[in-house]
């Protein structure tokens, strides 16, 4: 069962949960680092092998880049923290360019097929903010708890961090809201577009109504009806129907109803 992330300070050491998410083949994938650290150490335990966002670091450290050799744990902490955090933005501009993509379809083409994209987007963004949030209120506990496994240049750093976080948190709200706006608008397309069909359904029972009517006079069959015994009674009862429907069109246009 995957936890919250979270940060926990015990006497040698700090305990630190975070969801990682990384964009692969057109999909978001997650997992759950677990970072301990003390004095001289620093562990990660990871769910898969295969694929993380930790790639930089593992290369600076091999490369000697930087004073991630010589400086402390923490440091190295940070340099995974702000490899997590550097990681989700990737996704979200992806998640914005597809939104931007199904909010001009929602328009132009809404179907079965837009409205399973955003359904999808919003659960990307869900997934989203289930990781960012966390993220930043660990952040800022690393940030103000006052402990010497953290040093104050390190939570200078850590600071840096905790702004980026911010800053993916609001662009992810912001997405959301979009989300909700485009499914508005789909749905508002699909109503003006059953609004149309209930329309021209509407226009054509109501020319028939007229139709039907004169068609069942004279379907009734009595005996004593003169139309039944004159010769032009069925071109009569043609032409009336056909001069009635015409003047219902030609009123529905005049009133912009058809």
């Amino acid at each position: 069962m995957p936890q919250r992330a979270k940060v926990e300070r015990y006497d040698q050491h700090m305990f630190v949960v975070m969801r990682t998410m990384r964009l692969a083949e057109g999909a978001v994938h997650e997992e759950q680092v677990s970072l301990f650290f003390g004095d001289h150490w620093l562990i990660t335990v990871q769910e898969r092998s295969d694929g993380d966002c930790f790639g930089p670091v593992r290369d600076a450290i091999r490369a000697g880049r930087g004073r991630v050799r010589e400086a402390a744990a923490d440091y190295v902490a940070y340099l995974l923290l702000d490899a997590v955090v550097d990681a989700y933005f990737p996704i979200i501009e992806d998640v914005g360019e597809r939104m931007q993509a199904q909010e001009a379809a929602a328009i132009e083409n809404p179907n079965e097929l837009v409205l399973r994209d955003m359904q999808r987007m919003r659960h990307e963004l869900l997934a989203l903010r289930r990781a960012v949030w966390p993220m930043r209120e660990e952040l800022g506990i690393l940030v103000r708890d006052e402990t010497a496994l953290v040093s104050a240049e390190t939570r200078v750093f850590l600071r840096d961090v905790y702004d980026h976080a911010v800053q993916a948190l609001e662009i992810v709200e912001s997405l959301r809201e979009t989300a909700v706006s485009v499914m508005e608008v789909y749905l508002s397309v699909q109503n003006r577009r059953l609004n149309e069909v209930m329309k021209v359904l509407t226009v054509i029972a109501t020319i028939f109504i007229p139709l039907t009517f004169i068609a069942s006079i004279y379907g009734m069959n009595f005996r004593h009806m003169p139309e039944l015994e004159w010769r032009y009674g069925y071109a009569w009862a043609l032409g009336l129907m056909v001069l009635v429907a015409t003047a219902l069109v030609v009123h529905f246009r005049r009133r912009g109803w058809w």
